[in-house]
């Protein structure tokens, strides 16, 4: 990546040659060393190979809300780049995604151009003063924390009404450490499902919840004590302020873990009536 420059490094992203060319030269008068580009493939070539201290970016380059894919790339490759947001159509699902990403601002077009400037070096300078924040994929803040997620899993599988029910003289927590690293596996590089390994693992999993008193309706309170410990984790200090990716892999958070409970009931299908077995597996 290239040195800095002297002056505010800005990456200007937008499909309309004229607002290019207009926007670029009041934001080069105002002190800035402007690139302009027209696809979301070249900004992401300019975000790899260049430091930039702004990103300007419109909400639908070559489609709509692609702008997102730019914004998410920079705050990846360059967490302290102040990214800023313009559409000639807000509204307020654009706000909320916006805030996903860690937008800094959202600007409607035709933007003021003083007040743009003004924001940016009002941002510019609180970010030079402050401490950098910490970045991290999901996986990577679930990985840290899994040890204290499943001990809080098994605090609260034995304190639950519904799975106090169940033989307590049993141990029931031994699967639960290798069902999150396989989960976590699975949204950090998992493509088409689980692996086969991880869905025996529930299989199996759900054998021994049968062998230990547990009901159908148990199994699938287990699997919603875990995703509650995750979504406390979430809403937690312990939760950098803008994960990677957070949309994307919360999607496949909740696609796993939803596979793995189907596994888990699998022991259970044979026991039930014939017609609610058919009647299932025709959904």
């Amino acid at each position: 990546m290239s040195e800095k420059s002297p002056h505010p490094r800005l990456l200007f992203v937008d499909d309309e040659e004229g607002i290019r060319l207009t926007l670029a030269a009041l934001l080069t008068k105002n002190g800035f060393d402007v690139t302009t580009v027209a696809t979301v493939r070249d900004a992401l070539t300019q975000i790899n190979c260049m430091h930039y201290d702004v990103l300007v970016c419109d909400l639908n380059v070559e489609k709509p809300g692609d702008g997102f894919v730019v914004i998410s790339a920079m705050r990846y490759a360059q967490p302290q780049c102040v990214s800023l947001v313009l559409t000639a159509y807000p509204s307020f699902e654009n706000a909320m995604e916006a805030i996903q990403h860690q937008v800094d601002e959202f600007f409607t077009k035709p933007a003021d151009v003083n007040a743009l400037v003004k924001s940016i070096k009002e941002k510019l300078q609180v970010r030079r003063s402050r401490v950098p924040v910490p970045y991290k994929r999901l996986t990577t803040v679930l990985r840290e924390h899994c040890a204290d997620i499943v001990a809080k899993t098994g605090s609260a599988i034995k304190s639950d009404p519904i799975l106090s029910a169940a033989d307590s003289s049993r141990p029931r927590e031994r699967d639960l450490p290798k069902i999150m690293d396989a989960l976590i596996e699975y949204v950090e590089f998992g493509r088409n499902g689980l692996k086969s390994e991880a869905l025996r693992l529930g299989t199996e999993h759900g054998r021994r919840r049968k062998k230990q008193g547990y009901d159908v309706r148990m199994v699938v309170r287990e699997f919603q004590l875990i995703d509650e410990r995750i979504c406390e984790l979430m809403a937690s200090d312990r939760m950098p302020a803008a994960p990677v990716g957070l949309i994307t892999d919360l999607m496949k958070l909740t696609k796993g873990l939803n596979a793995f409970m189907i596994a888990a009931l699998q022991p259970y299908a044979r026991t039930q009536p014939s017609y609610l077995v058919s009647r299932s597996s025709s959904k």
